[in-house]
């Protein structure tokens, strides 16, 4: 609910101030990048890749190259 929310607010933020919604939208891309490294470290590590791929709704190809 958060990220729909948050995704929302850059959409609106986007259509007032395109300049604006791309920083933010770039901004989630790092954080993104820097929570996943430390998640896919985590529990998520214990997941074969055919388990991992089918909770991230991708191929096992896909998968691979994310962790």
């Amino acid at each position: 609910m958060l990220l729909e929310r948050l995704e929302e607010e850059i959409s609106w933020l986007t259509k007032t101030s395109p300049v604006a919604g791309v920083r933010a939208a770039r901004r989630m891309e790092v954080v993104a990048e820097r929570v996943g490294y430390w998640a896919a470290r985590g529990p998520v590590a214990d997941l074969d890749t055919a388990q991992a791929a089918a909770h991230l709704g991708l191929d096992e190809a896909a998968a691979r190259r994310r962790f």
